[in-house]
């Protein structure tokens, strides 16, 4: 059966005219798992990293965290943005368990795409626990200072083991004796 020439050229129009318009892939966030086990006391980082990003000029994102877990000791700049340039990086303590990191390239030049590290958060964890470490207020831009869809992978670190204590062999002992004696003992008629 033959397809009417109309509709077949109407379609093709459309999608020309649409594909201006098409929205790139976004880009997703993720805060990268720690390796642990961590103790009291333990220094670690915690990296987020940019995956799929398309012309990314500038950022800003806040990394909320529980502060009776977590000292935040300081943040270093990820590769990824400084590929494409000169940057400014720029790290706040909001204090209470957020901090807010800016970075953006300066001049005339094109933003950076592809996949890679933006930042190195250094921790120190103060007690056990499970903090969650979730991405927040997140803001791209690409070299045209348009806004860039984005998704989020946040992460958690634990302090101290997760692991369910086990009872020590003499409570194990006394517990079967008892079973034992009570299962075994006299009957009554």
């Amino acid at each position: 059966m033959k397809r009417p020439l109309i509709p077949t050229a109407l379609f093709a129009a459309l999608v020309a005219l649409a594909a201006p318009y098409a929205t790139l892939a976004d880009s997703t966030l993720s805060v990268q798992p720690v390796a642990g086990p961590l103790s009291v006391g333990d220094s670690f980082n915690v990296e987020v990293d940019i995956a799929g990003a398309t012309d990314l000029y500038g950022l800003q994102f806040d990394l909320d965290y529980d502060s009776t877990l977590l000292s935040f000791d300081g943040a270093t700049e990820g590769s990824f943005l400084t590929s494409g340039g000169q940057t400014n990086p720029i790290t706040i303590d909001n204090g209470g368990g957020s901090i807010t990191f800016l970075d953006f390239l300066t001049g005339a030049v094109p933003g950076v795409s592809g996949d890679g590290g933006l930042v190195l958060f250094n921790f120190t964890a103060l007690a056990n626990g499970t903090s969650t470490l979730d991405l927040a207020n997140i803001i791209l831009l690409n070299s045209n200072l348009e806004s860039i869809n984005s998704n989020v992978n946040n992460g958690s670190v634990t302090i101290g083991s997760t692991a369910v204590p086990e009872p020590d062999v003499f409570t194990l002992l006394i517990s079967g004796l008892i079973s034992f004696a009570l299962f075994v003992g006299p009957k009554r008629a």
